[in-house]
């Protein structure tokens, strides 16, 4: 039946999808948008758009007389098992029906379908097999011709004379006996009416795949025989009008009817097929490709057509700078094209790098369409008009389609960076810290995150962190977050305030403004960063007596190493606190672009310079844990075992990522615990020893 065409489409939507280029990790984590490091290369792009959203946008030509009736996929099954499971048990509920009607005797009746089931099973076997070869040929997997059925099936006894007439059909369909195949359902097709009521449709469906290969004539004529019988009445239980238009539209795209292929599709779309999305971007994809002159002119003037090629020319950033794709929008310039498609075609002359053609375009455009709105900002920028491009920037923040599924992609991939109103606010951020408007930068960029998947986050934390004075920073937040916000206690699904919040407590801690920075917490480490504030205080306290002191700053040295990142690290840059330091992504102040309309003043790379955490090193904290072991050290007596240990678990934190700045810890180990355990295991590895766990206080 339908089975191996559904199967390929699905196995050519995965494919595309892999082959698609876009800024995408090949493995790793997912990183979200940064705004602030793009290049104007792609800070002046408009989006690469979604095929599938476009192609449902496109009008449909015909309303479909019938509707798809797709198969419910099992957890283990692949789309083209369960077409074959789907196939074969309404088959046999069909059987079973028509036998009740027509057979009394029920153990009779039950032998047939007995019988039938045994057949059917075979063929389904078959059916299977060849759609296993299918995928491996796809994948490169698969050599030789298809897998045919070997061996003598026969037709069992006593089934009605349809049934048995498409069952003939389809043992010999499946032995690659085409020419028994077609004279068993043809013969189906002159039973009198009343009595092919159930199989009619099946076999103008085969008989119509059976010629696919060698007469599209004869191929096209039975599939559209297939909807003539559902019209009149037969059943339809599988949906195969609705298939046929697949194959219909496949016929018609191999004889290069680009026009009537997409018609097809696109009604196909519209009945419900799943895999029409695929069809439509490879028909348009052959399209935009192949046509000849006389074959552009001919999409040009049907609507369908020519939407349909618009939308893949608008998604198909493999056609950057491609000629033909000026041949396109040429042969569209020539017709009178409706206004609402000028937006479109605008958007797609603007992807070629053709300026002069995306004006006149957006000449005949909507005023107030986002996409062409966002256009004309673009072109004032490559003039260098960013007064007059912020205002239709924000325009586009505040009126783009509040419509889900248009969030459209810089490229065809679904993972690469999202353009919507989120994107406009950030870019908007980006212009604006262009301009040295840091706090006003802030405030736009603060509108342009999705919290969902962090989006321009990293660009607040950038700004927040490293451009902003303190003061500023704090006094931002205050008027817009003047409150503690209760929070999840989960870092990932804090909101924006509490996060804002806790970016100024970290930043007043890390320039020793403890008390200050306390209420910015959030709730569930204020009680932690509050026995951190007093160990500190009592660790400073000359007055204290020594071993207390000791105490203290071992207990605040080991605080500020294992929750240090939260209690000190920076968001973005050089912690990284928002993967909690499992990657490095560089830099920021590094990667500002230092030219174009996206560019980083002299000033505000000052500022990132002077607004860096000290030590400015990654896990910066870690040294100033080992500051504080080390002062507590110095409390400490020689040749203790506690001394030893505080003075190997403090070099230890450094010894991978500065062992110079851990040398010193050696050294004092060796000179004032040489006597103790550690300290002689240590001169004889000329390096720490093996060391684990705490030292909870020392005893002297």
């Amino acid at each position: 039946m339908k089975t191996t065409q559904h199967f390929v489409n699905l196995l050519i939507a995965v494919a595309l999808i892999a082959a698609l280029p876009g800024p995408v990790q090949a493995c790793g984590p997912f990183f979200p948008d940064r705004i602030l490091v793009e290049s104007d290369q792609f800070f002046l792009q408009l989006p690469y758009s979604r095929f599938s959203y476009e192609a449902r946008q496109v009008p449909v030509p015909y309303e479909p007389a019938f509707r798809v009736v797709p198969p419910s996929v099992g957890e283990h099954e692949t789309p083209g098992e369960a077409l074959v499971r789907q196939t074969q048990q309404l088959d046999l509920e069909e059987l079973g029906r028509v036998l009740e009607a027509v057979q009394p005797d029920d153990a009779q009746r039950q032998k047939i379908l007995a019988d039938y089931w045994m057949v059917r099973e075979v063929l389904s076997a078959a059916a299977r097999t060849r759609d296993k070869w299918v995928q491996d040929v796809w994948f490169g997997e698969g050599r030789g011709p298809a897998p045919t059925l070997t061996g003598p099936l026969a037709v069992p006894d006593g089934l009605p004379g349809e049934f048995a007439d498409y069952l003939r059909g389809a043992i010999a369909y499946w032995q690659n006996d085409m020419d028994t195949a077609r004279r068993a359902w043809q013969d189906l097709l002159r039973l009198p009416a009343d009595e092919r009521r159930h199989r009619s449709t099946w076999a103008a469906y085969m008989l119509g795949r059976s010629y696919l290969s060698t007469d599209a004539a004869q191929a096209m004529g039975w599939f559209r025989k297939v909807g003539e019988l559902a019209k009149e009445g037969y059943h339809d239980s599988l949906g195969l009008a609705a298939a046929s238009l697949g194959w219909e539209a496949q016929i018609a795209l191999r004889q290069r009817h680009y026009a009537t292929a997409l018609e097809l599709y696109r009604v196909q779309l519209a009945a419900g097929e799943i895999s029409a999305p695929i069809s439509l971007l490879l028909a348009a994809r052959h399209a935009a490709a192949d046509a000849g002159p006389e074959e552009r002119a001919v999409c040009a003037a049907n609507p369908t057509a020519r939407r349909l090629i618009t939308a893949y020319l608008l998604c198909a950033s493999v056609l950057e700078w491609d000629p033909r794709v000026v041949a396109w929008l040429d042969s569209f310039r020539t017709l009178e094209t409706p206004v609402d498609e000028a937006e479109r075609l605008a958007w797609a002359a603007y992807q070629t790098g053709n300026l002069p053609l995306t004006a006149a375009w957006l000449a005949r455009a909507p005023e107030q369409a986002p996409i062409a709105t966002w256009l004309r900002a673009k072109l004032l920028l490559r003039e260098g008009k960013i007064t007059q491009a912020l205002p239709l920037i924000a325009q586009v923040a505040t009126h783009f389609p509040r419509d889900r599924d248009f969030r459209v992609n810089r490229e065809t991939g679904e993972l690469s960076g999202v353009f919507d109103e989120l994107r406009a606010q950030a870019e908007i951020g980006g212009i604006r810290l262009g301009r040295g408007e840091y706090v006003a930068a802030l405030d736009v960029l603060v509108q342009g995150v999705d919290m969902d998947s962090d989006r321009h986050w990293l660009d607040v934390a950038y700004v927040g962190e490293q451009v902003l004075t303190l003061t500023e920073f704090k006094e931002f937040v205050d008027r817009r977050w003047p409150t503690a916000v209760e929070g999840s206690g989960d870092t990932k699904k804090r909101g924006i305030g509490e996060r804002m919040r806790y970016l100024v407590a970290r930043r007043l801690a890390r320039h020793g403004q403890l008390e200050e920075a306390l209420p910015y917490y959030p709730a569930d480490i204020q009680s932690h960063f509050r026995q951190y504030m007093e160990g500190l205080r009592s660790g400073k306290n000359a007055g204290q007596p020594r071993k207390q002191r000791a105490e203290a700053l071992w207990a605040a040295a080991q605080a500020t190493r294992h929750r240090g990142m939260e209690f000190l690290g920076t968001e973005a840059d050089p912690d990284w606190a928002w993967v909690e330091g499992s990657y490095d992504l560089g830099t920021t102040r590094s990667q500002r672009p230092k030219t174009g309309v996206n560019r980083a003043t002299q000033e505000e790379l000052s500022r990132a310079a002077g607004h860096r955490p000290r030590p400015d090193r990654r896990y910066h904290y870690r040294y100033l844990a080992a500051d504080l072991a080390w002062e507590a050290g110095a409390l400490m007596p020689d040749q203790s075992e506690d001394t030893a240990r505080v003075l190997a678990l403090a070099g230890t934190w450094l010894k991978n990522i500065a062992p110079k700045e851990a040398e010193r810890f050696y050294k004092a180990l060796v000179r004032r615990c040489g006597k103790t355990r550690l300290g002689q295991e240590a001169q004889l590895r000329r390096w720490f020893p093996e060391v684990s766990g705490e030292v909870a206080a020392p005893s002297q």
